[in-house]
């Protein structure tokens, strides 16, 4: 009996045991749980963007800053929201938000039909375009036009045109000197000046002193014969400089780019722009490079995104490159967001509200130098 009894309390023992066992089994994960939920209560966003200055640029640390981005932050911060940045490809944003791989694209994405149809998009926060860079000293025609009509060229044509006036002068002075003692005979010096005068007289088509010999004659005749090409000569001259004084420094819309050599960035959507409207350009690895060219001479006018090139105008040719205040073929900026996402609205509301501020003009002078 007392065997049988020890044998039953062991059984009681191992079972109770058991039990605690499984109590302290089960009560893990219950107080794993709540520490899941607490964790899981603010899930991060998942933003793909890509180094697009002034819109997205990646800083030598690693972090990102532009105009999209710190409106991005901005937007976060009021809503209580956490992300994270991945950087991607322009493509690899698109894919991403179309398979849902990632919850925004925050850079420089425009907004367009076709891409309407695959995701969705905030509001708007930029409107810009292709827009036009030339170099600053273009712009001041005053003694650009004065140097360009007393170039070398020029300087070297009224030389030849002295030396050929004061050859006629003397050869009238030869010929008349004998004939015409009145006008060309009074000495050597007064003689040839006399026929200086008389031949740019003719030059100009006036009415000068009739010659008397017959050589002199035939010398009259040819000379009012040259003044003709002459004059037309120097009128051509003129005219041609001063037109391309006025092509150079003219470019005021896009229709001016046709009449001058034009930088761009190879593979963007301003190539496709120069080439659909038979405009001969000239492309360029970076934006950079193509503001370059301007700067150097080699490119009258640089072609991109005019967001852009003011960047680049105020980051790193200030003074030096001047951004026309034309837009063209525009297009707008908006945060790209996967479908069917709740961010849409809430998005939307804190970017109405942010744009109606002055921190919204602060952040475009910061990168853009003036107000959109």
């Amino acid at each position: 009996m007392n065997h049988i009894g020890r044998v039953c309390m062991i059984q009681l023992l191992v079972l109770g045991t058991l039990c605690c066992l499984g109590d302290i089994a089960t009560a893990q994960p219950a107080a794993a749980q709540p520490a899941a939920e607490a964790q899981g209560s603010g899930p991060s966003i998942v933003v793909g963007t890509k180094h697009s200055p002034p819109f997205a640029i990646k800083n030598d640390d690693g972090t990102w800053s532009g105009i999209s981005i710190e409106l991005w932050k901005n937007l976060c911060t009021e809503l209580d929201l956490e992300y994270e940045f991945r950087e991607m490809t322009l493509e690899q944003i698109l894919q991403g938000l179309e398979r849902g791989d990632i919850d925004a694209g925050v850079a420089a994405i425009s907004v367009t039909a076709e891409r309407h149809q695959q995701m969705e998009f905030c509001h708007p926060h930029y409107s810009t375009g292709l827009g036009i860079a030339v170099a600053r000293h273009h712009r001041s025609s005053v003694w650009a036009s004065i140097r360009q009509i007393f170039s070398f060229r020029m300087v070297l044509f009224v030389v030849c045109m002295a030396c050929v006036v004061a050859l006629c002068g003397w050869l009238f002075w030869l010929f008349e000197r004998k004939r015409n003692e009145t006008v060309f005979g009074s000495g050597r010096r007064q003689g040839v000046s006399m026929g200086v005068w008389w031949s740019i007289v003719v030059l100009l088509g006036h009415k000068g002193v009739v010659p008397v010999s017959i050589w002199g004659r035939v010398l009259a005749t040819i000379s009012m014969l040259a003044s003709i090409a002459v004059i037309s000569l120097i009128t051509g001259v003129v005219a041609s400089a001063l037109t391309v004084r006025e092509l150079d420094i003219g470019i005021a819309q896009p229709s001016d780019l046709r009449h001058v050599q034009v930088a761009t960035v190879a593979s963007s959507t301003s190539t496709e722009y120069l080439r659909n409207r038979r405009i001969a350009f000239r492309a360029y690895p970076t934006p950079e490079d193509a503001v370059r060219a301007v700067e150097t001479g080699k490119a009258d006018a640089a072609v991109y995104d005019r967001a852009l090139l003011r960047h680049l105008a105020m980051q790193k040719f200030h003074d030096q490159i001047d951004v026309l205040p034309v837009s063209f073929n525009l297009q707008e900026y908006a945060i790209a967001l996967k479908r069917g996402s709740d961010l849409r609205r809430p998005l939307n509301e804190g970017l109405l509200r942010y744009r109606a501020t002055d921190a919204w003009s602060d952040l475009l002078y910061r990168y853009l130098g003036d107000v959109q």
